[in-house]
């Protein structure tokens, strides 16, 4: 019959019982015996642990590498900094990188700057600035005269679309990341879809144009069947931040900032396995001139320090702007000294815009 692991130990005791017979002390061979045995009990959960730390390591690193490798794999693409359009020195210790959101549906070679957001990041405070500027702006296109912002990237890709927003709107960015927007369709069904309240209007839009619009390009989606908050489909979820004729431009800005949420807001509860495909299905699809190591670096900076987000919209309340016909073009002209006053404002909490600043400043015009 074997033996089992009790028996095995009984005829070990046995043993030790029988050679520790011949000394006097008995009592001690039992000290000794117990104290074995507490040793024995003592090592057994130090080896678990160090085998659970080992490979808790290892996952650690694999992980790493894996989302170092991915990172890297991004296509990158530097900026003539000779050639960015800075005037200024103002934004001295803060990072500014503009986010541009693609139309083109195969890669990033081609389209407009559907979406247009400025990152703005200052590793002395606790928050990441978000200012997003209407894709119709009339501004100053070096080399093509005046024309629609979102018309800068068409013509000269992210160099002269970095450039243009330097140039009209007084910021420092030094890099960019580009995403194309068509992408968001397969991220968002692979989470399941997302929650977005669409009003009467907004349906209505969305299934007589948009929806058909986008059907012609062979990317399906069911009509909207109701209103109110709801969950989406990539597809619609598309529609609805494409909507622009039934407001404006800058709500079509705020539509397109709500998916993106409402994205990141899915991804916070999704299965873990799930996010090497995530971060994979992002990444294939995005443009930078930040090098691998400004992204971990950036990425452990934000994380570290649990950063905050605000954002703003370009043209708001304390810009004068308004819808303007130029040459039978419709554009959206706004006083862009004012843009600047707000955006750098918005940086920095300067309040160049509150009662207090006015009054301030209209005083020492007086002078």
């Amino acid at each position: 019959m074997a033996k089992t692991t009790n028996d095995f130990d009984i005829i070990k005791m046995d043993e030790y019982e029988d050679i520790s017979s011949g000394f006097e002390d008995i009592s001690s061979s039992s000290k000794k015996e117990k104290k074995y045995k507490k040793k024995k009990r003592k090592n057994k959960p130090l080896r678990i642990l160090i085998v659970v730390l080992c490979v808790v390591l290892a996952s650690i690193i694999g992980f790493f590498i894996y989302g170092y490798s991915l990172i890297n794999s991004i296509p990158k693409a530097e900026l003539d900094e000779s050639d960015l359009g800075i005037t200024t020195s103002e934004y001295d210790g803060i990072k500014n990188i503009a986010l541009l959101g693609t139309d083109s549906r195969k890669n990033n070679s081609s389209g407009r700057s559907d979406a247009v957001v400025v990152l703005s990041i200052n590793k002395k405070s606790s928050n990441i600035k978000l200012i997003s500027i209407a894709r119709d702006s009339y501004v100053e296109i070096s080399g093509h005269g005046y024309d629609k912002l979102t018309h800068a990237y068409a013509k000269g890709k992210s160099q002269l679309a970095v450039k243009t927003l330097n140039e009209n709107f007084g910021l420092e960015i030094t890099d960019y990341v580009t995403m194309n927007f068509f992408q968001f369709v397969h991220i968002i069904d692979y989470i399941g879809g997302v929650n977005i309240d669409v009003d009467k209007k907004e349906m209505n839009e969305m299934n007589k144009n948009i929806i058909p619009y986008l059907d012609e390009m062979g990317i399906k989606g069911e009509k909207i069947k109701g209103t109110g908050l709801q969950r989406l489909s990539g597809a619609q979820a598309l529609c609805y931040a494409r909507i622009r004729k039934t407001d404006s431009d800058i709500m079509r800005g705020n539509r397109q900032k709500e998916v993106i949420s409402a994205v990141f807001e899915e991804m916070k509860s999704v299965n873990i396995t799930k996010l090497p495909t995530l971060a994979d299905m992002f990444l294939s699809e995005c443009e930078t001139s930040l090098s691998t190591n400004d992204i971990v670096s950036l990425g452990t900076f934000a994380l570290s320090r649990g950063l905050q987000f605000e954002e703003i919209s370009i043209p708001n309340d304390n810009i004068d702007s308004r819808g303007k016909i130029i040459s039978g073009v419709w554009y959206y002209w706004l006083d862009l000294e004012q843009a600047k006053a707000d955006i750098y404002d918005f940086i920095f909490d300067k309040n160049y815009y509150s009662p207090e600043q006015k009054a301030l400043r209209e005083r020492e015009d007086k002078k």
